[in-house]
C-alpha cells in the first residue's frame, strides 16, 4: 500500500486561545441636550466628519432662553437704578439724623427699601445667569477630537434630556478589540498576555498586542468575561464595529512533537498513529498508542507514544491496518511559520492522496487473473518532483506517456481473448470437417498415402 510518511515536526509552539473580537472606540459619546428641551435647529456635521475638541456640531432653538436673558438684563438695569436711589436717600437721612432732624421710623423705612432693591437686583442677576446658561446649552460642542460615527436626528426634531441622541462622536486614535471569554477559560487570561489579532478587513495583517484589561465579573446573561486589547490606530484604518479573531497566548511548549491531524485516529478515549516498522526487512504498518497535547488546528501535539525520529504515516493512514505491507514515500507536509515561528493552523494539506477504490486485479472471460490490468491500476502516478522525473521511472515528467485507464485496458484484453477463442473454435471445426473427408476417401487413397508417408520420412533418413 502506497503511503506518505515522515518524522514528527519538533518545534517551539505557543498555546493559544482563539476567540472572536469586535472593535470598539476608545471613547465614544452621544451628543444630546443636557438640561433643556426644544426643537433641533441645525446639525453642522455629518457621519464621517472629523471634529476637534470644542467645535460646534449642533444648535437647538433657543429663542425662549434668549428672551429670558434679555428680560433678566432689563430687570438688572432697573433694580440697579432703584438700589442706587435707595442708598442715596438712606445716606441723606443718616446725615440729617446727626442733627436729630429725622424721625427714627423714616430711617428704618429707607433702610428696608434699600435692602429690598438689593435683593431684587440679586434675583435679576441670578435669572440672567440661568438664562445665559440655558442659552449656552443650545450650542452643542464636541468634547474631544474624533469622528462622527452616527447621526440620528435631523433639523426640526424635538430634543430633550435623556431622549434620542443627535450625534455620536468617537475617539479612534486608539481602538479596543473586545473578546468574550467563556467561564472555563476565564482564569487562564491575565492582563499583559500576548495576543495576535487578525481583522477580517485586513486578512494579511497580524497585530501583536497585549491584553490591556480583564473584567472582574462575568456577564450575568452570557456568563462570559470581558477582555479588552488596545490597538493603536493613528491612521484611522481600524473602524469601530470591525470583527476578527484573537489568539491569546496562555503558554509556550518548547520542542513540541507535532503530527498532522491526518496521521491521528481517535477511538473513544484513546488515540493512535501508524508508524513504519522495518524490523522484518520490508516496511510494514505498526499501530502506536499516543497521548495528545495541544490542538493547533491542522496539527496535534504528541506527548508520548512515538519518538521524534520515527516514521509516522501522515497521508494514507486510513488505508492501512496493523501489519499492512507498505510502499513508503517521503511526506512533505510541514506547517507554515507565523510571527512567533509557531505552526499555522491554516496550512493546506495539498499532499494528501485519495483512497484507491479500483480493484486489485481484473479477470478475463476464462477466469485468469489479468495481472497487467492490476499493475496499471496500482501503479503510482508520476509527479513533478524537484528533479523533473516521473516517480519510479527515468522518464522526464513532460515526456511521460499517459497510460489508458485500467478498466479500458482490461476490457480490451478480454475482447482480444474472446476473439482468439472464437478463431480457435472455428479452426477446430475446420479440422473436424477435413478429418471426415479424409475418412471417406481412405479406401481409395491408400497408395497415395503410402507415398506421402515415404516422402515425409525421407528427409529423416537423409539426415
Amino acid at each position: 500500500m502506497r503511503v506518505e510518511a515522515g518524522p514528527p515536526w519538533v518545534r517551539d509552539v505557543e498555546v493559544t486561545l482563539p476567540y472572536p473580537v469586535e472593535l470598539e472606540a476608545d471613547e465614544a459619546v452621544s451628543i444630546m441636550p443636557v438640561a433643556i428641551s426644544g426643537r433641533l435647529q441645525r446639525v453642522l456635521v455629518d457621519v464621517g466628519d472629523k471634529v476637534e475638541s470644542g467645535a460646534l456640531v449642533a444648535l437647538v432653538d433657543c429663542r425662549e432662553y434668549t428672551a429670558q436673558r434679555t428680560q433678566a438684563q432689563t430687570s438688572i438695569s432697573r433694580w440697579e437704578a432703584q438700589v442706587d436711589e435707595a442708598r442715596s436717600r438712606l445716606d441723606r437721612l443718616l446725615a440729617m439724623d446727626e442733627g436729630k432732624l429725622v424721625a427714627p421710623a423714616e430711617i428704618d423705612r429707607a433702610q428696608a427699601e434699600a435692602r429690598i432693591a438689593e435683593a431684587q437686583l440679586e434675583d435679576a442677576r441670578a435669572k440672567l445667569a440661568e438664562a445665559s446658561q440655558r442659552q449656552g446649552y443650545c450650542s452643542l460642542r464636541a468634547p474631544f477630537d474624533g469622528y462622527v460615527v452616527k447621526r440620528t436626528l435631523d433639523p426640526g426634531a424635538m430634543v430633550r434630556p435623556g431622549g434620542a441622541p443627535i450625534l455620536k462622536i468617537a475617539k479612534t486614535r486608539q481602538v479596543r478589540a473586545v473578546a468574550s471569554i467563556v467561564e472555563r477559560d476565564a482564569p487562564k487570561v491575565p492582563v499583559g498576555a500576548e495576543v495576535d489579532v487578525a481583522l477580517n478587513a485586513f486578512p494579511d495583517q497580524i497585530l501583536r498586542a497585549q491584553v490591556t484589561r480583564v473584567g472582574r465579573s462575568l456577564d450575568e446573561e452570557t456568563r462570559t468575561l470581558r477582555v479588552e486589547i488596545d490597538l493603536p490606530n493613528t491612521e484611522a484604518d481600524y473602524l469601530p464595529g470591525m470583527t476578527g479573531r484573537a489568539a491569546i497566548v496562555i503558554g509556550k511548549r518548547p520542542n513540541a512533537v507535532l503530527v498532522p491531524v491526518t496521521a491521528v485516529s481517535i477511538l473513544e478515549e484513546s488515540a493512535y498513529v501508524y508508524v513504519v516498522d522495518e524490523s522484518t526487512g520490508k516496511p510494514r504498518a505498526k499501530r502506536a498508542e499516543v497521548e495528545l497535547g495541544v490542538d493547533l488546528g491542522d496539527w496535534l501535539e504528541v506527548l508520548s507514544g512515538i519518538e521524534a525520529d520515527q516514521q509516522v504515516i501522515m497521508v494514507g493512514r486510513e488505508l492501512v491496518t496493523e501489519g499492512t505491507w507498505l510502499e513508503v514515500k517521503e511526506a512533505v507536509i510541514r506547517p507554515r511559520a507565523t510571527q512567533k515561528e509557531a505552526p499555522s493552523t491554516k496550512e493546506p494539506r495539498s499532499n494528501e492522496i485519495e483512497e484507491d477504490t479500483a480493484p486489485a486485479a481484473a479477470t478475463d472471460g476464462s477466469g485468469d487473473t489479468d495481472t497487467d490490468g492490476a499493475a496499471a491500476e496500482t501503479a503510482p502516478p508520476a509527479e513533478s518532483a524537484g528533479e523533473g522525473e516521473a516517480d519510479g521511472e527515468g522518464i522526464p515528467a513532460e515526456e511521460a506517456v499517459e497510460e489508458p485507464p485500467a478498466e479500458d485496458k482490461a476490457a480490451k484484453k478480454r475482447g482480444g481473448k474472446a476473439k482468439k477463442a472464437k478463431k480457435d473454435k472455428g479452426a477446430e471445426g475446420d479440422g473436424k470437417a477435413a478429418k471426415g473427408d479424409k475418412g471417406a476417401k481412405s479406401s481409395g487413397s491408400s497408395g497415395g498415402d503410402a507415398k506421402a508417408d515415404a516422402s515425409a520420412k525421407s528427409p529423416e533418413k537423409s539426415n
